[in-house]
């Protein structure tokens, strides 16, 4: 019991420091290649918060599990939104770049392109395929738009690459911390007795977001709020183009009924209301986080009272 505790103590401290230092190196990134902090938050801090659970997915699947893969990332995008960002609207609106919504709304195309190969019930190799390609299309894209169209500071602003380099080392102190956490907290709340359902639908479910979690709130803390909601944007394009991509190219994913009638469009409603929020305000407000955060506690409920049954 001890050692739990001091797992779950030194894995909240990785959380908030490796946090802390993750921000800021995101925000130097930015100024250093001349790029937007909400871009720098949507491609790098995205891929360093999410590339463990497309690890995960690969593992999975080539267990031969990658309906688990599946339901990761679906369930990670519905958090993401409805729960990190509505949490984070709440202790500060978060104004964005006018242009957000845009990347916003091309995750809702995504995600619905991936609803459309779940149809069959079956996501097959080449579904897969396609996703990824369409992912390195949209790197493609922001790399020709904001890298090369773009002049960068004369003189640049300090040293890019090695501000690069200590936000991914930052990005996988977050993760072993967030892992830490999670393990401790799982064991711990074994010993007290609490029901594993709850452990499932609050620890372990939310447990794979963590990362994305401490890294917004830290961004909304520190006023930089491009970076708390790209980062989960360009994480919700991963988990659907990605981590559903790579799973299904190593082997077919059969789709659970419950993501397909209740998760994704559950998802799909979160995305729709953070891009109109986006689109026509510019910001996400107290509101609109009140509203998601709604949405997430009704989910909660319907999964804790067999309302609806996870995969």
């Amino acid at each position: 019991m001890v050692v739990e505790i001091v797992m779950f103590i030194v894995g909240l401290a990785l959380l908030i420091k490796g946090s802390d230092f993750f921000v800021e190196a995101a925000s130097r990134v930015a100024k250093g290649f001349g790029v937007s902090e909400f871009i720098i938050a949507l491609v790098l801090a995205s891929i360093a918060t999410t590339l463990p659970e497309v690890t995960v997915s690969a593992i999975s699947s080539y267990q031969g599990k990658p309906d688990i893969a599946l339901g990761n990332a679906i369930g990670s995008a519905l958090a993401n939104i409805a729960l990190i960002l509505g949490v984070s609207s709440l202790l500060r609106p978060l104004k964005v770049e006018r242009t957000a919504w845009k990347n916003a709304l091309f995750m809702i195309v995504v995600t619905a392109y991936a609803g459309l190969l779940m149809y069959d019930g079956t996501i097959s190799r080449l579904d897969g395929a396609s996703l990824i390609l369409i992912y390195f299309g949209f790197l493609y894209y922001l790399y020709q738009k904001h890298m090369t169209l773009e002049e960068l500071p004369e003189g640049g602003r300090g040293n890019p690459k090695r501000d690069a380099l200590i936000m991914f080392g930052s990005g996988l102190l977050v993760v072993t911390g967030a892992k830490l956490v999670v393990d401790s907290a799982v064991t711990l709340a074994r010993a007290f007795g609490v029901p594993e359902v709850i452990i499932g639908l609050t620890m372990v479910s939310i447990g794979t977001s963590l990362p994305e979690f401490t890294n917004s709130l830290m961004a909304t803390i520190k006023r930089l709020p491009n970076i708390s909601v790209g980062n989960i944007i360009g994480a919700n394009i991963l988990n659907m183009l990605v981590v559903i991509g790579v799973a299904a190219l190593i082997n077919p994913i059969r789709v659970d009924q419950t993501i397909y009638t209740f998760i994704l469009p559950l998802t799909l409603l979160v995305m729709g209301i953070l891009t109109g929020a986006l689109r026509f305000t510019g910001r996400v407000s107290r509101a609109t986080g009140g509203v998601l955060l709604a949405i997430y506690c009704y989910f909660l409920y319907l999964a804790a009272t067999g309302g609806v049954s996870l995969p």
